[in-house]
């Protein structure tokens, strides 16, 4: 559970403190206030990427600190991972600080242990669960439809294993691919592979140099003017009769003589001597730069050659440098695979076959598990979209498998078990494919929920597929950003109630517009912004009492009214709040 977030220097939140606590913690706020930086500020700690530019103007870094209790957590395998990890337990919290440079640049600590951010998104991924404003429209992606499916049937190990054994088995068939080659077209391979790595190594790229002698280039081509300015410059100064130095010292020694006698020649004479040691500076830079400088037909003609080099590498092997070392790479490792002995090819044959029969037989089993929840999961979508509004909706899970065919002699680009009497084509997620289908009323013909869905009814089916899921497979602390978008009224006041009940598994933070779904919560916080200093800063406050209502009552579009307050007051009420 999310004992307290703070946030320093963090677009425009320069110190915020977020303690929520555990049950249904709704947010509000006005459109601009900060809602969603927070929940930005969340995803940072959990792992998400980070540019320099949400580093607070003038700040020199950006900070984002959360503390979480995992006392409850001894079962969920998060203490093996610590332990994985090399994170040091420290009593019942786990301490997750994130710095961001306005460069870029971040440094990730847990428990005061440096972490990479991948490591991070596997530690908070058993902490967390995170609904973004627009994650309900990945339903519209069939391909997101059996995560579900997995989640809801305990299955999410098995699959990950049919991945990682697809995933092997493509890197042999890559392998024996390059060994297998018809003789003449592996020695014509192994010509262009070796032809190119001598191009590349002979030429010897390296990052940075390209942009390097670009601006060289325009250094060399414009030495000649700068050369001729410099020398006028310094000619200015101190070369030509009179020079402006001789001018000024002239100018030093005349008024100089007539200081006694005039109270105000002093100062100004000092002003001459501090214009004489400014200007010879500049002359002495005038004069160091003139003499240094020189222009070179032969560097320019070096720099021009080596440029056109590069392009020539960008050209064949990529369209920068780093792409060209990346493709430097691949060739190195493709050479030395064709180059394997007819024994490594006969050992990864032997390979192969085992891990296709594991695959097979993987696959084989998931599908079995995932088919035999299938009624559960829909009578149980059903049951909860009842209580979201929608008491006739209906949600069928299909679940097809893909036949195996060829195409101009080739299979597919996916993995296929060897062998006479597999007619089926083996994804990195298994035998099945899986789609859900969807209407909304009794009698109306099921469809896929991609063409008929509407944006509020996809709001509420997000809803129902995590309640479904978390009871599964709870969550310490689940996020919901806007899942009451598209809807109101009733159909609100019934997305609030099963939030409600999610509330008493797992400790929710809401963003919400809506009163009737912000009047539920345990607890309200409010993101305003305000100025100090003439800076605009967001600032976060645990409401209370007349202030909940005062809140309340905005969210009704009556501010002050007394009707809206008389409303908010009622709501508050009727919630027990």
């Amino acid at each position: 559970m999310l004992i307290e977030l703070r946030v320093e220097n963090f677009g425009i939140m320069e110190e915020v403190r977020f303690r929520p606590e555990q049950g249904f913690n709704a947010l509000t706020g006005e459109t601009g206030s900060g809602k969603s930086l927070i929940l930005q500020a969340l995803d940072c700690v959990l792992g998400a990427r980070a540019g320099g530019g949400l580093v607070r103007n003038g700040a020199s870094r950006a900070v984002v600190e959360a503390i979480f209790d995992i006392s409850p957590m001894g079962e969920s395998g998060l203490p093996e991972l610590m332990l994985e990890l090399g994170i040091p337990a420290e009593g019942p919290y786990l301490n997750i600080r994130r710095e961001i440079s306005p460069e870029g640049r971040g440094r990730v600590t847990v428990n005061s242990e440096s972490l990479k951010l991948a490591e991070l998104r596997r530690l908070t991924g058993l902490l967390v669960e995170m609904h973004g404003q627009h994650d309900h429209q990945r339903l519209l992606e069939p391909e997101t439809h059996l995560d579900y499916l997995d989640l809801f049937a305990g299955t999410s190990a098995l699959a990950a294993r049919v991945s990682s054994l697809h995933g092997r088995a493509m890197e042999i068939r890559r392998k024996l691919r390059s060994v297998q080659m018809e003789e003449h077209e592996k020695q014509r391979r192994l010509d262009f592979l070796r032809f190119a790595i001598d191009e590349i190594d002979t030429f010897g790229p390296r990052e940075e140099e390209y942009d390097q002698l670009e601006q060289e280039k325009a250094m060399v081509q414009n030495s000649g003017k700068l050369y001729q300015d410099f020398y006028m410059g310094y000619s200015l100064l101190k070369e030509e009769d009179p020079s402006v130095l001789n001018s000024i010292e002239k100018l030093e020694s005349i008024l100089e003589k007539h200081a006694p006698i005039h109270p105000d020649i002093e100062a100004n004479v000092q002003y001459l001597r501090d214009a004489l040691y400014s200007l010879e500076a500049v002359a002495d830079f005038l004069r160091s730069e003139k003499d240094r400088m020189q222009f070179s037909p032969e560097r320019l003609e070096d720099v021009e050659e080596r440029l056109s080099g590069y392009r020539k590498l960008h050209k064949k092997y990529g369209g920068n440098t780093s792409t060209v070392l990346s493709a430097l790479e691949d060739f190195l490792a493709e050479l030395s695979s064709i180059e394997m002995s007819e024994e490594q090819t006969e050992l990864l044959k032997s390979e192969l076959k085992v891990v296709d029969a594991e695959l097979l037989e993987t696959s084989e089993d998931l599908s079995i598990k995932r088919r035999s929840v299938i009624r559960a999961l829909e009578n149980k979508l059903a049951e909860e979209l009842s209580h979201l509004g929608m008491p006739g909706a209906t949600i069928q899970v299909t679940v097809n498998r893909e036949m195996k065919e060829k195409t101009d002699g080739q299979r597919r680009q996916r993995v296929i078990p060897e062998g006479q009497n597999e007619k089926y084509v083996i994804s990195e997620k298994g035998l099945d494919r899986v789609e859900l289908y969807f209407c909304a009323n009794r009698g109306e013909q099921l469809q896929p929920l991609r063409k008929v869905a509407s944006g509020g009814e996809l709001s509420r089916i997000m809803l129902a597929l995590k309640t479904t899921v978390m009871e599964q497979n709870p969550v310490p602390t689940v996020i919901f950003d806007e899942i009451d978008t598209g809807v109101g009224g009733e159909v609100a006041c019934a997305i609030g109630d099963r939030l409600q009940m999610l509330a008493g598994h797992s400790q929710l933070l809401v963003v919400t517009h809506l009163h009737q779904i912000a009047s539920l919560a345990d607890r309200h916080f409010r993101i305003s912004k305000a100025l100090k200093d003439g800076r605009t800063f967001s600032r976060l406050d645990k409401l209370q009492g007349d202030h909940r209502m005062q809140e309340m009552a905005r969210m009704l579009g009556g501010g002050k009214d007394s009707m809206a307050l008389e409303h908010a007051r009622h709501l508050l009420n009727r919630a027990g709040a």
